[in-house]
């Protein structure tokens, strides 16, 4: 197993200690999660910019307005790491907008959990999920190999949450947009340190915990529901969906 996930100023989610303990047990059916088959994206209707926003999937127009809510991200237009601030002037590309290709989830069908992989820097290590340039560590119990994790408790009830820690490897530093939904059934979901109902949004160049070409976005998912839950995780050139199947402990 990897190491203990280093959150940077990620206090504002606390999981439950017991989901923490060492030998916790892994839940039966998690190693038997596959994904969907046969594939299926979602199709809706196009909505405006209030539901989007209501459903934090509208994307900012510019970095500064993204990062006025994101601390423990960006750094002040043309300073060095460790100084936090409002990140780069200019809008967010439009190829970063795409359109969402959530998967659909019909009834009874098992949540596509997204497979885990470990990962280990000089910064941080754990259980990561997602194959692209930009991944997920989520700390805590649960059996995150196969993408099915523990939720704990918040300071800010009735949200319960999932720790995670977002990082893209060193050849990708270009800017990287998550947005978040639950599949199968509606339900809340926020993002970063918040509960933020928001993008989360990464500019270009480096973030504010990052280093050695590793840039990082400490914060949680933030859900007041067990279920199946989605990022469509998109930069320049590329577009991933990331599955977990988030379950009480």
């Amino acid at each position: 197993m990897g190491r203990t996930v280093v959150f940077a100023g990620a206090a504002a989610l606390m999981v439950l200690a017991a989901a923490c303990t060492p030998g916790s047990p892994a839940h039966p059916a998690a190693g038997r999660s596959t994904a969907a088959s046969p594939a299926v994206t979602r199709t809706t209707e196009p909505k405006n910019a209030a539901a989007l926003a209501r459903e934090g999937l509208l994307v900012p127009a510019s970095y500064q307005q993204a990062c006025a809510n994101e601390g423990s991200i960006c750094l002040t237009s043309g300073s060095g790491a460790g100084s936090a601030g409002a990140g780069p002037a200019g809008p967010i590309p439009a190829v970063l907008n795409r359109p969402l290709h959530f998967p659909a989830l019909r009834p009874g069908q098992r949540c596509p959990a997204s497979r885990g992989s470990p990962v280990s820097t000089d910064l941080f290590g754990g259980i990561a999920l997602g194959n692209g340039p930009v991944r997920v560590i989520i700390a805590g119990a649960g059996d995150v190999r196969h993408g099915v994790a523990d939720l704990g408790p918040t300071i800010a009830p009735p949200w319960l949450g999932l720790k995670t820690l977002w990082f893209s490897v060193p050849a990708y530093q270009g800017p990287f947009i998550i947005r978040a939904e639950r599949l199968g059934r509606p339900g809340p979901v926020a993002l970063g340190e918040g509960p933020l109902i928001a993008p989360l949004v990464v500019p270009p160049g480096p973030t504010l915990n990052g280093g050695e070409g590793w840039r990082t976005a400490p914060g949680g998912l933030w859900v007041k529901t067990p279920g199946c839950y989605a990022w469509q995780v998109d930069g320049l050139d590329f577009s991933e969906i990331i599955t977990v199947r988030a379950v009480l402990p």
